[in-house]
């Protein structure tokens, strides 16, 4: 039997929106368990229970923005697939070398593990699909606030302090907040 998950509109929770165990079901445009992180809209779309901890999926919406903050994961790599508009991602390796690159719809880009890295939403507006390390995927929900809201916010959430420490250190995050990137 395939299920149909939908997010209950009525309540912005993430209690069980996905089946949370390795089972066939569908999401229709817009469904999954939404955050809003900053001024970016996150749906995650499968997790790693629905894996058996192997990866998780999410989209990300945003309008035209500023850079977010640079920043590497400790184990967790990180894809960017876009499915519509364009982004420019920033990365510097392990001995300082930097590239940037602007991404369009149809465009992908991998960042590895411990690699620094950044983004910035360069179209009006940006949906880029990505692929995670098992478990990342929960990263958004940490950091951000549940939403019902769809498409990419017009009100930024703003995290607490506390709340964004603790999210980087819970999901191995590290903030280089005096990146310097080459345009």
């Amino acid at each position: 039997e395939f299920r149909r998950v939908l997010f209950r509109s009525s309540e912005a929770t993430w209690q069980d929106l996905l089946p949370g165990r390795p089972e066939p079901y569908f999401l229709e445009a817009g469904d999954g368990e939404r955050a809003i992180v900053f001024d970016q809209l996150f749906t995650v779309l499968l997790s790693k229970d629905e894996t058996d901890g192997q990866f998780g999926a999410f989209t990300m919406e945003a309008r035209q923005g500023q850079l977010i903050p640079a920043h590497s994961h400790v184990k967790d790599h990180e894809t960017f697939y876009v499915v519509e508009g364009s982004l420019k991602v920033f990365v510097e390796d392990h001995d300082g070398n930097q590239v940037s690159r602007v991404l369009n719809a149809g465009d992908f880009a991998f960042v590895p593990a411990t690699y620094i890295h950044a983004f910035r939403v360069d179209a009006p507006y940006a949906k880029v699909f990505g692929a995670c390390t098992a478990g990342f995927e929960r990263f958004f929900h940490e950091l951000g606030q549940p939403t019902d809201d769809t498409g990419a916010p017009t009100v930024p959430f703003i995290p607490p302090m506390e709340q964004m420490i603790g999210a980087f250190q819970k999901f191995g995050n590290i903030p280089k907040l005096d990146q310097q990137w080459k345009e």
